[in-house]
């Protein structure tokens, strides 16, 4: 998928940009079951929490938070499947995130199940999931300075 290459190719490049309507403001990103409003400990419909955490301000606020705790990670996708579901064609796959923990320097190599949920050409929720020790670890040395 030309998009999502050019979504990895972006953030492996350190830039904010991304690719043309990919996102839109109501595109809902997910950890681990858990959509990034209900993360940022205000009420998840509160409009200063949706306007960070959906569509392409989202997206910047998550790779932002893991640029910073590693630097220099870089991200690859494995093999992509689609399927439909309900009118909307779902894309489930893995990626791969490695790099070095800021403060540490250790090595990390995590791997992501990705769904990506696709509507109108616009993805409409991106959920990822991540082992909660590899998570944890990244949460940690997003505090190092």
């Amino acid at each position: 998928m030309k998009a999502l290459d050019e979504l990895i190719d972006h953030f492996n490049r350190r830039s904010m940009d991304l690719p043309d309507g990919l996102f839109n403001r109501h595109t809902q990103f997910v950890l681990n079951g858990v959509p990034f409003e209900a993360r940022m400990g205000r009420a998840p419909n509160d409009p200063l929490v949706l306007m960070l955490t959906r569509g392409p301000a989202g997206c910047r606020f998550a790779a932002k938070a893991i640029q910073h705790a590693v630097p220099d990670a870089t991200l690859q996708c494995g093999e992509l499947t689609e399927r439909q579901d309900n009118g909307e064609m779902v894309v489930v796959g893995q990626a791969w995130l490695s790099g070095h923990l800021r403060g540490t320097g250790e090595r990390v190599e995590l791997l992501m199940d990705v769904e990506l949920r696709w509507s109108g050409g616009t993805v409409v929720r991106a959920g990822v999931t991540v082992a909660e020790r590899d998570l944890a670890r990244i949460a940690e040395a997003r505090l190092r300075i």
